[in-house]
């Protein structure tokens, strides 16, 4: 083998720097291209939806401003709920977008009547990613913000999120009156982060009684839903960044109905992505998924499949237990529910008076992630 001579060296040298610095431009226009494909079908959809669901207010230089609806409740105001949250995430998805692309400013609060405590987590979330996705910069004002709203996004620990002074919202807070309805400060958690679940089942305690501490399917109930998130809802293959890579858990208790709620989210695929399609009605809907009824239609399908045949995309026996436990826990009480909502799919069950109930069903705007809520009645 012949020896290279060292000009030889240094030519072959200054090649491969040039190879691999194409390579490196050429991912960076690819990845170019696939986020301007994302903000023009961003604008887009806000286009479509403005009067038309949205209440938005699009200022000069393609500034958005958000006005939320006067409920919000993923149960009886599912469309409007998700069409808010939406744009949120729509808005908010990408940091460095041209001046053509519309920017979200501001999230007004001012309309805001009711929150169901789901909705005000995931609100919480969406808000907490585009947080950290500008470097912590948000500052809630809650001048015109109906009182109650303050109280319970105050207990969820919502403003903990922001710069906002302590005295300053204390003040607000404690010249509203009591609700009836305690909140346990919202837990976020990573990935494989199970050691949380207790601090939940501690808070639960605190306003429910030391009775919670013999639930022990509680621990295990929840310890798998974010088991299941490490597995299934953040794959590899979607380069989710680790920052991303969140769940968020909260609690409630109604002192006058003796509901006690939990809830739990997570930002990842969603169940009907990470669930296989193997029998021939899923593979029938999912080569119709290009419908948009059809895709509704098969969200809420692979939702039953994951609840009642105990099955998830790993197909390991020992996977999917813990939305059993809840459900069990359910039946025994006969009264309550567990509802999951995941992209445009509902599953729930109900026990109403000691009588079993079951649905599912398809919206036209979906949950980014999965929803989980699971109630029953202490009496």
């Amino acid at each position: 083998m012949k020896k290279l001579s060292k000009k030889q060296r240094d030519r072959d040298l200054r090649l491969s720097i040039k190879h691999r610095k194409g390579s490196s431009n050429n991912e960076k226009k690819l990845s170019d291209i696939v986020i301007s494909q994302e903000w023009k079908a961003a604008n887009k959809w806000i286009d479509e939806y403005n009067n038309n669901g949205l209440d938005i207010t699009i200022h000069k230089k393609r500034l958005v401003e958000i006005h939320l609806p006067s409920i919000m409740n993923f149960n009886e105001n599912y469309e409007e709920t998700a069409l808010h949250i939406a744009a949120i995430r729509k808005l908010t998805e990408h940091r460095n977008v041209p001046r053509k692309a519309y920017r979200l400013v501001k999230v007004d609060f001012k309309k805001l009547e009711e929150i169901s405590t789901s909705s005000a987590l995931v609100l919480t979330a969406e808000l907490s990613k585009w947080d950290d996705s500008i470097r912590t910069k948000l500052k809630p004002n809650t001048e015109e913000w109906n009182c109650g709203i303050v109280k319970q996004f105050s207990e969820l620990g919502f403003f903990d999120l922001f710069l906002v002074e302590e005295s300053e919202k204390n003040d607000y807070v404690n010249s509203c009156s009591d609700t009836g309805i305690s909140v346990v400060k919202y837990i976020k958690g990573r990935c494989k982060d199970k050691s949380k679940t207790r601090i939940l089942k501690k808070c639960i305690g605190e306003i429910v009684g030391d009775k919670i501490n013999k639930w022990t399917f509680l621990d295990c109930g929840l310890s798998e839903a974010i088991t299941n998130v490490s597995h299934h809802a953040y794959p590899i293959k979607y380069s989710y960044s680790e920052e991303d890579k969140n769940w968020y858990l909260t609690g409630s208790y109604n002192k006058d109905t003796s509901e006690l709620k939990v809830v739990f989210y997570d930002q990842g695929i969603g169940i009907p992505k990470s669930l296989p399609a193997s029998d021939i009605w899923e593979t029938i809907l999912t080569w119709f998924s290009a419908h948009p009824a059809i895709d509704r239609k098969r969200h809420e399908v692979l939702l039953k499949a994951a609840v009642e045949l105990d099955r998830t995309s790993t197909l390991d026996s020992d996977r999917g237990k813990g939305l059993q436990d809840l459900l069990e826990f359910v039946k025994h009480r006969g009264e309550g529910y567990l509802s999951i909502f995941s992209l445009k799919g509902l599953y729930k069950y109900s026990m109403e008076n000691g009588k079993h109930k079951m649905k599912t069903e398809g919206f036209d705007q979906k949950i980014y992630g999965t929803l989980i809520i699971w109630s029953v009645v202490l009496k």
